[in-house]
């Protein structure tokens, strides 16, 4: 057993590693390589380069992460021992790893590198740049391996197996699904070149009545057909072409775009479709993880994205809830399906119209269960913590412990003297928080020493550039109140410039856990103006907003649970 770069190096049986609970990311296996390489175990007498595995809960199970190649080599080859680089990573730090060790691979086919900029791309929430920085890529490749991805699967199949050229696929990615399997046929059959495909393709044209963008500009257009069609037909708003194309796709694509804008404004994060494969996502709903886990952790989470639909004909349609977040995902799941799960009682109970027992054994199984930890969109966090802070300064500002204990830590960091009730760690807030059950006369004792330590002909600066986080302490400062909970609870409030922070689905969660649609929906007036709750969600969220805001609902026994987070 060795270390390299505090990573566990040692040599393994081949029977206690398993694979990786994700699976192999590799698009497709490369048959001669895999058997150049096992030829190459087998005259080397074992493998030379350790794989990657990391530790399961089974103390003498290991899950490969990267090496499956050399794994089965192995096992093909009857060897029983094998070196492996053990190192602990949770799931989303082994995926990353072992989509970066299969793209550093010779065999790695342009489709393999396309659908590994898929993954990146969804894994970083659609920003190219910070994908292709992860990947060690130009934007430009990242932009053209995922235009590649606008081939169907017959397409991308032919590419992988060398039948067509990546000249032939990039142009058939700008066609319907239907056209580009029609035209494959034709590019194998007759061997069209990709310069024959081109002027193939320059030739199409497009029926202006399909375009979504506003086609008012391209009535006098000399590329639009209608002027060709003579003077005795009378259905030449159908029959009217664009014989352009490349202007066609820039209108196209400046539409979708202004289509994202708006949906993001709604939903929150927004994927194009080509940029997240559908083995990377999931439909998240109360009947997947619970009705209590989706509407306080993954309707408002940064992971709960929206899909839009950029392929030829269908741009602009729109697939919600939709969870890019595999592992947590994975972990809802099992939490909502474990026996006796409080949750899948009440979903199971709703769905069949049951009203709950009132029986003391009914409100045991009842009991609501701890929500997954979400990830809050940054914009709430921050209002969050702003919120705790201002209600924590009209508490602490004039408490004297607080006052006298930023005096004292401070004095302790710039003076070096510390007073034996604060912590070992250099910790600003620590120190002021060590102050809180000292009496007044302890710390003026220990200020007068501090001052006396830094008049003294031996006093040094110890940290010139002392900083301290006031928002942290501040939130430390109420986490100490056994009211602290009913302070915040009281302080928040849905105005409108805490509701614009959260996506559509977020507002939605909020209004479910505090009973507003409940309200709202009982409301003799809403009744009879035919109003309810899912047609106020459907709308625009700024309109979802306003009509929240101008119905009558007590939300001061309210608070969102991320809120009471920061106190830990």
């Amino acid at each position: 057993m060795n270390n390299q770069n505090n990573v566990e190096v040692q040599v393994l049986k081949t029977v206690q590693l398993v694979p990786f609970a994700l699976g192999n990311s590799r698009e497709k296996s490369n048959r001669e390589a895999r058997k150049n390489l096992t030829e190459s175990i087998k005259e080397a007498g074992g493998v030379l380069q350790p794989i990657l595995v990391r530790p399961t809960a089974n103390e003498s199970k290991f899950e490969v992460v990267a090496g499956f190649g050399r794994w089965e080599s192995c096992i093909e080859l009857g060897f029983e021992d094998i070196p492996a680089l053990i190192k602990p990573m949770n799931d989303n730090e082994a995926y990353e790893a072992q989509l970066i060790e299969n793209l550093v691979r010779d065999d790695l086919t342009i489709v393999d590198e396309s659908r590994a900029a898929q993954k990146f791309i969804t894994m970083y929430q659609g920003d190219y740049s910070a994908a292709a920085e992860r990947l060690g890529w130009t934007q430009k490749k990242l932009n053209d391996r995922v235009q590649l991805l606008r081939c169907c699967d017959d397409v991308l199949n032919a590419l992988n197996e060398n039948k067509i050229k990546i000249g032939h696929a990039t142009i058939l990615s700008s066609f319907s699904e239907k056209l580009q399997i029609g035209t494959l046929g034709n590019i194998i059959n007759e061997n069209w070149s990709v310069e024959y495909l081109k002027q193939r393709a320059g030739k199409a044209k497009k029926y202006l009545h399909t375009a979504k963008f506003d086609t008012k500009d391209c009535t006098a257009c000399p590329h639009n057909t209608s002027h060709q069609i003579g003077m005795f037909d009378f259905n030449v708003s159908d029959k009217a072409a664009c014989a352009k194309l490349s202007c066609w796709n820039v209108k196209t694509d400046e539409w979708l775009k202004e289509q994202k804008k708006l949906a993001e404004e709604k939903y929150g994060t927004v994927i194009l479709l080509v940029e997240c494969s559908s083995a990377d996502r999931n439909t998240v709903s109360s009947a997947s993880v619970g009705e209590s886990q989706y509407n306080e952790g993954c309707a408002s989470c940064e992971s709960n994205v929206v899909i839009m639909d950029d392929r030829s004909g269908r741009e602009g349609q729109t697939l919600e809830s939709q969870c890019i977040d595999k592992v947590c995902f994975a972990k809802c799941v099992k939490a909502f399906n474990e026996p006796d799960n409080t949750q899948k009682i009440e979903a199971e109970t709703k769905a069949n119209s049951i009203e709950p027992s009132t029986s003391k054994s009914a409100s045991i199984s009842t009991k609501k269960p701890q929500p997954v930890a979400q990830k809050t969109p940054s914009a709430v966090l921050e209002l969050e913590k702003k919120l705790i802070h201002q209600e924590a300064e009209k508490i602490f500002a004039n408490e004297a412990w607080y006052v006298n204990g930023v005096v004292l830590a401070s004095m302790a960091i710039t003076t070096g003297y510390k007073p034996a009730f604060f912590k070992k760690s250099d910790s600003f807030n620590e120190n002021v928080l060590a102050c809180k059950p000292i009496s007044n006369e302890q710390i003026q004792e220990a200020i007068n020493q501090a001052v006396t330590a830094s008049v003294s002909s031996n006093a040094k600066t110890v940290d010139s550039r002392f900083v301290f986080q006031q928002q942290a302490l501040m939130i430390s400062a109420m986490a100490t109140l056994d009211n602290a909970k009913d302070i915040i609870t009281a302080a928040w409030n849905p105005s409108e410039e805490v509701l614009k922070n959260y996506t559509g689905a977020g507002i939605k969660g909020l209004c479910v856990s505090a009973g507003f649609d409940k309200a709202f929906n009982d409301c003799e007036a809403n009744k009879s103006a035919k109003h309810s709750f899912s047609k106020i969600a459907a709308k625009s969220k700024g309109d979802f907003i306003k009509a929240i805001l101008a119905f009558n609902f007590d939300w001061s026994s309210f608070a969102p649970d991320t809120i009471f987070k920061h106190l830990k």
